[in-house]
C-alpha cells in the first residue's frame, strides 16, 4: 500500500510545536501576544503563536494553489505592505473548522469587509498546498500520510478606511493526524488570522498643463502622469483625478489627430501576473472616463496595462514606488 509523503504547514510545525515545547500551559495566552483591535478572537480560543511588526509584507492568495514547474504557487495573488499582525489561535474543545469559519465570516462582513477570495477543502488546492504555500514549508516533520484538508477553511477580505485599507487572511483548520506525541492536540482546531494595515497613497503631484503634455510627447514621444489616483487594489478612479483628466481631454481636443496609449503602470509589490491585469484595468478605467465625460473617440484611445515591467525608479524605496506608479501617454 503507497501513500503520500507529505509536511505539515508551516505556520503549525514552527509556531505550534515549539511554543508547546515551551512551559506555555494549554488554554493561556502566549506571554506579549494581543488580539488586533480589528478583529477579536474567537471565544475560548486562546493565542499560541504572535508577531506584530510596524512595517511588513503580506500575501494575499485570490485563487487555489496550483503546481507548476517551480512547484506550488497562487496564479491570482497580490502582496501588501504596511502593519502586519499574525496571530494563531487555539480553538476550546469540540468546535469545528466550519463553525469557527462561519463566526468570522459575520463578523468580517459586519464589519463591512468585502470578501476577495473565499475556499473550503479541496477548492483550496490539492493537499495542504495553499497553506505551506502561504505560510511556508518545514521539511522536518514529514507526516505519516496525506494532510487531511477535507475541514479546511480559508477566506481573503478587504476593508477600505480613510486613514488606509486593512487586508485580512483567515485560515482554519481541525488537526486530525498529530497527537501528544508532538505536543500538538490532535482533533482541535487551529484558525491564523493575518492583518495587514496599509496606509493611503501620499504622491499629490502638481497637475500637468494639456499644453506641457503636449510639448513633452512632441520631444519624447509620451508623458508620464502622476495625477490619476487609485485606491490599493482598486481600478475606481478617485475625485483627486479629475483635474489631470481635464487636461488630458483638452490636449486631446487642442490635437484632434493625435491617437495615444493609455498605459498603466505599478510597483513592484504583488504579484507580476496580477498587477499586469491591474495596472491594465485602471487603464480601461481612464479610457472610458475619457471617453464617457470629455466625449474623446474611442479610437484614439488604446489602454494597456505593462504592470511593474517599466520602472523609472527603484522599488527598494517608497519613493521609488511612487515614481512607479503612474500613468503614460504614448504617441502611436
Amino acid at each position: 500500500m503507497s501513500f503520500v509523503r507529505r509536511h505539515v504547514p508551516l505556520f503549525l510545525m514552527c509556531g505550534v510545536f515549539l511554543l508547546f515545547f515551551s512551559s506555555l500551559s494549554f488554554g493561556a495566552d502566549l506571554k506579549g501576544s494581543a488580539d488586533s483591535p480589528l478583529l477579536p478572537r474567537y471565544e475560548g480560543s486562546s493565542i499560541v503563536q504572535y508577531s506584530l511588526k510596524a512595517y511588513d509584507s503580506m500575501t494575499i492568495p485570490l485563487s487555489k494553489a496550483v503546481y507548476g514547474k517551480d512547484g506550488y504557487a497562487f496564479p491570482e495573488a497580490m502582496k501588501m505592505e504596511g502593519k502586519v499582525t499574525r496571530i494563531l489561535y487555539l480553538i476550546p474543545p469540540e468546535r469545528s473548522a466550519l463553525e469557527v469559519f462561519r463566526n468570522y465570516e459575520g463578523v468580517l462582513k459586519e464589519k463591512g469587509y468585502v470578501t476577495l477570495y473565499s475556499c473550503s477543502d479541496k477548492e483550496c488546492g490539492p493537499y495542504d498546498s495553499l497553506a505551506e504555500t502561504l505560510y511556508g514549508r518545514d521539511n522536518k516533520y514529514p507526516l505519516p500520510g496525506d494532510v487531511d484538508t477535507k475541514n479546511q477553511q480559508f477566506l481573503a477580505a478587504r476593508l477600505d478606511r480613510p486613514e488606509g485599507t486593512v487586508y485580512v487572511t483567515l485560515y482554519v483548520i481541525e488537526n486530525t493526524f498529530w497527537g501528544t506525541e508532538t505536543s500538538m492536540l490532535k482533533n482541535r482546531t487551529y484558525c491564523r488570522v493575518d492583518i495587514a494595515e496599509t496606509k493611503p497613497m501620499e504622491e499629490r503631484m502638481v497637475v500637468v498643463k494639456a499644453d506641457e503634455m503636449a510639448r513633452e510627447i512632441d520631444l519624447a514621444g509620451k508623458i508620464a502622469l502622476y495625477g490619476i489616483y487609485f485606491d490599493t487594489d482598486r481600478t475606481e478612479i478617485k475625485k483627486d483625478s479629475v483635474p489631470t483628466l481635464e487636461e488630458i481631454a483638452a490636449l486631446l481636443k487642442d490635437r484632434p489627430r493625435l491617437r495615444v496609449l493609455v498605459v498603466g503602470h505599478t510597483d513592484s509589490t504583488g504579484e507580476r501576473e496580477y498587477n499586469m491585469g491591474l495596472s491594465r484595468r485602471r487603464a480601461e478605467a481612464v479610457v472610458k472616463y475619457l471617453v464617457s465625460t470629455f466625449g474623446i473617440a474611442q479610437s484614439r484611445l488604446v489602454p494597456a496595462g505593462v504592470g511593474m515591467l517599466a520602472p523609472v525608479a527603484t522599488n527598494r524605496t517608497e519613493e521609488g514606488r511612487a515614481k512607479n506608479r503612474r500613468v503614460e501617454l504614448v504617441e502611436f
